[in-house]
């Protein structure tokens, strides 16, 4: 397991030297890791006493403009993905409660890249987020997510993974 992919913070990053944590953004899919992380964030924003930012990104879906077989258009999919989303980060705002100041978006596009574009506009001092922990063929496929975050994002990368 690459060493990126277990949650180390790095006292650099967190009020050491200087640096303040003041926005958090947390990327979030809804999967069982990215519950255990929303715990990380959580804590975070606390000790912090930083605001978070719940994202949601739907994925761009490609080809199937070719599919008329379907019974409902892209758009009316991306539709019913982005307010399914809308109301579960509601429900993880409520869940911060009043002693994070949180707030949710959700945004159409490529993940990683929005999650990075995001990041640089609102200023973002830490990403935190999850890994499955995908490896070989599966990491190779689908690819990551969080390591192409890691790779790509102008600031501090806190990435947990849903093992042990």
């Amino acid at each position: 397991m690459l060493p990126f992919l277990h949650p180390v913070i790095d006292i650099r990053y967190l009020g050491i030297n200087g640096m303040k944590i003041k926005k958090i953004l947390f990327p979030t899919d809804f999967s069982e890791a990215a519950g255990k992380a929303f715990e990380y964030a959580l804590f975070l924003a606390g000790a912090h006493n930083a605001e978070l930012k719940l994202l949601h990104v739907v994925d761009q879906l490609h080809d199937f403009d070719n599919f008329e077989i379907l019974a409902i258009t892209p758009a009316e999919i991306v539709e019913k993905m982005v307010k399914r989303a809308h109301e579960q980060l509601q429900s993880m705002v409520a869940q911060a409660g009043k002693a994070v100041a949180a707030t949710e978006s959700v945004r159409e596009g490529k993940t990683w890249d929005t999650i990075c574009k995001t990041a640089a506009e609102e200023h973002t001092d830490i990403i935190v987020m999850a890994s499955h922990g995908r490896t070989g063929l599966s990491h190779a496929l689908i690819g990551s997510v969080a390591e192409s975050v890691v790779r790509h994002a102008g600031c501090p990368v806190l990435v947990v993974t849903g093992s042990k």
